[in-house]
């Protein structure tokens, strides 16, 4: 029999800005009708799908995504395993956040002219037809003549749901940070909202959110800067972590072990 409850492998994407006031981070309310954390605010992310797996990346690029997410992590993984989560990455980004991450022919990120109505509307139906499965990233890339960005993906943390728990989502975190000439705008499809936040307003106001992004958001706090946070990302040990849980009166409570605090 088929375990239900095994963890899906997943991809999630902490985009993060300069604000005025400092570090801001996009996060995107789910529809209160969502199956899976219905009205809390998330990260841009999703399971991995089927069509990120026929995206077709060169071998060295492969080793390197697969160095990548492996030489920081207790928790290796192989080429194929390490380009389906970036593919899920930067795919989900783009559906959910608006914001795609490639690189142009002549080698530069994209860029997006707000009056550029026709880039606008042709983003905004490749988008849609992405959504909508019509669409895999491998096309949209061949479409667009653009190649993924992969290299604007800094592995970050790596968490899975509790086994105790009906929807289970293996994981891997990634922190990106917002192109020049792209703006992020939620979809409205899954989503109800979408906002650009400090990690700390969100921990400090009444925003529901669910006991892993609240402690992304902790980790998050600290840092002023992308430049600062980034210099955080790309060295900081990377640990697979799940949850304990306990249920109580008011039902299922999550924590993490005092010696795990700050060290995944």
């Amino acid at each position: 029999m088929t375990d239900l409850a095994a963890p899906r492998p997943s991809a999630s994407v902490i985009l993060v800005r300069d604000g005025p006031a400092g570090l801001e981070t996009f996060m995107v309310l789910r529809h209160a009708r969502s199956p899976v954390l219905p009205s809390a605010y998330v990260f841009p992310g999703g399971t991995v799908r089927p069509d990120d797996l026929e995206l077709e990346v060169a071998a060295d690029e492969r080793q390197r995504l697969a160095l990548a997410l492996s030489e920081r992590s207790d928790s290796p993984v192989n080429a194929d395993q390490a380009v389906a989560y970036y593919a899920s990455a930067l795919r989900e980004l783009f559906e959910e956040a608006g914001v795609l991450l490639v690189h142009a022919a002549d080698g530069q990120l994209l860029t997006v002219d707000a009056t550029d109505t026709p880039l606008q509307a042709r983003l905004a139906a490749t988008r849609q037809a992405l959504q909508a499965r019509n669409l895999s990233l491998a096309t949209l890339l061949a479409d667009w003549r653009c190649r993924p960005a992969f290299d604007r993906l800094v592995p970050f943390s790596h968490w899975v749901t509790p086994a105790l728990l009906v929807a289970r989502f293996d994981t891997r975190f990634f922190v990106a940070a917002l192109p020049p000439g792209q703006a992020a705008l939620h979809d409205t499809v899954e989503l109800s909202d979408g906002i650009w936040l400090r990690p700390q307003a969100v921990l400090d106001g009444e925003y529901h959110v669910v006991y892993a992004t609240a402690q992304h958001l902790q980790r998050l706090a600290p840092f002023g800067t992308v430049t600062e946070l980034f210099d955080f990302a790309a060295n900081k040990r990377i640990q697979r972590l799940s949850p304990d849980v306990v249920e109580g009166g008011t039902g299922l409570t999550a924590f993490i072990r005092p010696e795990l605090a700050d060290q995944w």
